[in-house]
């Protein structure tokens, strides 16, 4: 009996120990920033970026959208640009709002591996509390290969949509690569495509303000709709 109270005590103490660490190095390794500042006149191809509090995605107007993947994204005649975004499949098709959210799918999603999926939302306008980075026409193409890499496609080339999942008329779910874990979430897929086109952007970040900090925000001229 002592040496499973032993057991239960170490097991506690150890996730007690991992949450402090993970908690202080999520907030520390923000400020250590890495890549050259996203101002006016680094590059001409404006991409934003939305973050509802906790999930960030990319948000590219549709010009910015490489043909090939644009005629294959499901939207309608009135979108205007496109948010794209990575996360753990089960808390997206799970977890429509805060009010949805099941323990049990909490703690798959940040302490096991789990399987993937892309979220792709239109949008009518520009929101002016996104943030935005100016980007080369190479960066835009690195991303966008980063993009590509991190979709799943069949046999002929064709990215997956999960037929019949979505939160509404705007939005769909595809399928994608990679695992979801607390060390890999949906904002450090974003904060790594960041380091990748050389943007600055904290060193590690599974928060969205790691990404946001480094960015100018849109002057709200206009709202989405």
């Amino acid at each position: 009996m002592k040496i499973i109270w032993l057991w239960v005590k170490r097991s506690v103490l150890f996730v007690i120990g991992f949450v402090v660490l993970y908690v202080a190095l999520s907030f520390l390794l923000t400020y250590i920033p890495v890549g050259e500042a996203a101002t006016a006149g680094k590059g001409r191809n404006t991409v934003y970026f939305h973050s509802n509090g906790v999930h960030l995605d990319f948000v590219f107007p549709l010009a910015l959208i490489p043909d090939d993947l644009r005629s294959q994204f499901t939207m309608t005649d009135r979108a205007q640009l496109m948010a794209i975004g990575w996360g753990d499949k089960g808390f997206y098709l799970d977890t429509e709002t805060w009010a949805d959210l099941k323990a049990s799918v909490a703690i798959k999603a940040m302490f096991l591996p789990s399987p993937t999926a892309m979220h792709v939302t239109e949008h009518r306008g520009i929101d002016g509390t996104w943030s935005y980075a100016e980007l080369t026409d190479e960066q835009l193409a690195s991303i966008w290969e980063y993009i590509r890499n991190t979709l799943t496609f069949d046999e002929e080339g064709k990215i997956i949509e999960i037929v019949g999942e979505s939160y509404g008329d705007l939005d769909r779910f595809y399928e994608a690569e990679g695992n979801y874990s607390c060390l890999k979430t949906c904002n450090t897929w974003v904060n790594t495509g960041m380091k990748r086109i050389g943007v600055k952007t904290a060193i590690w970040s599974p928060m969205d303000k790691g990404v946001l900090r480094y960015l100018p925000t849109v002057s709200p001229v206009a709202t989405d709709t």
